[in-house]
């Protein structure tokens, strides 16, 4: 991931900045996308777009502590990250897996 690699300094601020930008930009046009779909599951499209909009937060979180170089927000925004992402698979998986 990109913000480990800044956090051990292999990854300038900028592109770091930049690549969690372009994230958040994808993030936003997927949540638009999720909103937009035509499905019978509303609460699996619910689920999928709260946790979408979880990772942009967090996106947003970690640009902002990269933007200032505070290794604690961007700390913090990681554990973020990976809680949306966890988020995320459940969401997925409850949508598009196996129904009883």
């Amino acid at each position: 991931m990109v913000l480990d690699a800044w956090g051990e300094g292999a990854a300038p601020s900028a592109y770091a900045t930049a690549a969690l930008h372009s994230v958040g930009k994808t993030l936003a046009d997927v949540e638009a996308e999720i909103r937009s779909a035509e499905t019978a599951e509303p609460a699996g499209r619910a689920g999928l777009t709260a946790a979408v909009n979880s990772l942009s937060v967090a996106v947003a979180h970690a640009e902002a502590g990269l933007r200032v170089n505070n290794r604690t927000e961007v700390k913090s925004a990681q554990q973020d990250l990976r809680a949306a992402m966890r988020s995320l698979a459940a969401a997925y998986t409850s949508a598009f897996g196996p129904k009883p």
